[in-house]
């Protein structure tokens, strides 16, 4: 969820079709992408934010370097 405006924008268009009014679609759109978006951030924080790219332990390994220290 990190393109909230995007994902916006693809559900408009059948929001369109059910709703009859691209305005209305437009903006019941924006409000639900912005959720999942907000969602998807509360969910990643509250984990600690280690599922990203690149993400770092307190240790300062990734846990995949953790992960093959430990096997050795």
């Amino acid at each position: 969820m990190n393109r909230p405006f995007l994902l916006a924008l693809l559900l408009s268009l059948p929001l369109w079709v059910v709703l009859g009014n691209y305005i209305v679609a437009l903006i019941v759109s924006l409000l639900v992408a912005f959720l999942a978006s907000m969602i998807n951030a509360l969910r990643v924080m509250r984990s600690g934010g280690r599922h990203g790219p690149g993400a770092q332990s307190a240790s300062g390994r990734t846990p995949v370097q953790s992960q093959s220290d430990e096997a050795e």
